[in-house]
């Protein structure tokens, strides 16, 4: 619980990324929801023949974003366009399948960028998934080490001009992992779905200027494969929502499935189900090779077999090895049609830019105190690979890698650092009241969440 006007509520914690949504009660071990932060978005015309033909959601599954007085706390928020119906799924990539049902994602590089598909996913995490009045609850909300000031203003201006928080607070995603791992200073190296960063804390502040980040992460690792899978090896992924029923078969033997007929389906929702398929093929089948790649070595390692949606299964040899290894040398196994392929460097290599533009005095701490987060650090082999080539790379110097074991600790970090700051005692003077944010402005952020 935190303190607030002398009284005790529960603060929120709300943390938007470019692939998931995490939001819940600061304290709190985990997040009480956790959806996609794709939205599907039906517009003009299209939106009545959408809802008439598709199926039905199951109970619980899905929440159609549709007009609503606010000053029902249960109820969804109005809409940012009339013409426009969204729908958020909470458990899978994507919401249910609908005819012309575009598909939105609020972040690119970090930054805001579709302030109305944002809108959808507060709406979604406050009314529907949480199910509180915000105007009664503090809220805490996680940003980017690159944010911009305009966007850190706009943000403030949402929470209290909309949703009529009490008070509020942005903070730097890098720094709450750093507190989730209980380390106010750290090298935090998050791998997500939309880039890869490596980013110095120290005492509890973001040392900008030492900020390395690109865009090779787990969205676009996911594109690369099925590319390859599609061009290369001449496999036909078929996503889930076309499946209607299908039949087992033997192994690289075709597919025995009957196929649903989905008229009208847009490029972006197909690509998208697609690019979930791959997600599920890197979970369950890739792995990081633990030392420096060797052919022949990884020529000797077993197969696994992964089945597609439709019935197709094969073993995966070699590939699930090399896909992974374009996060450590994408100089060499990146496919020569990537653009700017040239520019990307392996997460050691962004780890040793952060570190030396750093002061000569903190590069030990920085590297005896390395924390990793983000989905694409959960693959088999990951934190070993790291551990030998940072070796390699500084042997003289102590290298510690903090990885927790959890997989929702990874993926949550930024979280559940909100979660563990908002719930400090100490930290109440730290809130930007609406009183605050009344007198001074929008500026205000700038001044009191550093």
């Amino acid at each position: 619980m935190a303190t607030f006007g002398g009284d005790e509520v529960s603060a929120l914690v709300l943390d938007v990324g470019a692939g998931w949504t995490k939001a819940g009660y600061a304290g709190e071990d985990a997040p009480a929801a956790l959806f996609s932060s794709w939205v599907g978005a039906v517009t003009d015309e299209a939106s009545e023949e959408a809802s008439a033909t598709a199926a039905a959601p199951a109970a619980g599954a899905e929440v159609e974003m549709k007009d609503a007085s606010v000053s029902d706390a249960t109820a969804a928020a109005k809409t940012a366009s009339s013409n426009t119906k969204y729908y958020v799924n909470d458990g899978g990539a994507a919401p249910l399948w609908r005819e012309r049902m575009e598909m939105r994602a609020p972040i690119k590089d970090g930054i805001i960028e579709d302030w109305d598909t944002l809108e959808q996913l507060w709406d979604h995490a406050f009314y529907s998934s949480l199910r509180v009045n915000p105007t009664e609850h503090p809220l805490l909300v996680s940003e980017s080490a690159w944010n911009t000031r305009d966007v850190r203003e706009r943000l403030a201006e949402l929470a209290f001009e909309k949703y009529r928080v009490p008070a509020f607070f942005v903070c730097k995603d890098a720094v709450l992992t750093a507190f989730s791992a209980g380390r106010p200073t750290a090298l935090v190296v998050d791998s997500g779905a939309g880039s890869t960063r490596v980013v110095p804390v120290y005492d509890g502040y973001v040392l900008r200027k030492n900020v390395v980040k690109q865009s090779l992460a787990g969205h676009q690792l996911s594109e690369i494969i099925l590319n390859q899978m599609e061009s290369d090896m001449g496999i036909n992924v078929v996503p889930q929502y076309r499946v209607k029923s299908k039949t087992a078969v033997d192994v690289e033997q075709a597919a025995k499935a009957v196929l649903h007929d989905r008229p009208n389906t847009t490029d972006s929702y197909d690509r998208l189900a697609k690019l979930r398929v791959v997600d599920e093929y890197k979970e369950s089948v890739c792995q990081v090779f633990e030392t420096m790649w060797d052919d022949a070595s990884a020529a000797t390692r077993p197969m696994k077999a992964f089945e597609f949606p439709n019935g197709y299964n094969r073993f995966f040899g070699v590939e699930r090895l090399r896909a992974p290894e374009m996060l450590f040398q994408p100089e060499k196994f990146l496919p020569p049609w990537v653009p700017k392929r040239d520019i990307y460097r392996g997460i050691p290599g962004l780890i040793y830019t952060s570190v030396s533009g750093c002061d000569v005095d903190l590069r030990p701490h920085l590297l005896n105190n390395i924390v990793v987060a983000g989905g694409n650090t959960l693959l088999p082999g990951f934190v070993d690979r790291l551990n030998q080539e940072l070796s390699l790379m500084a042997p003289s110097t102590k290298i510690r890698v903090h990885a927790p074991a959890s997989s929702t600790e990874r993926r949550c970090s930024s979280w559940l650092g909100g979660s563990i700051l908002a719930s400090l005692g100490t930290f109440h003077q730290m809130w930007i009241s609406r009183k605050e944010f009344e007198e001074n402005g929008a500026q205000i952020v700038d001044k009191k969440c550093q």
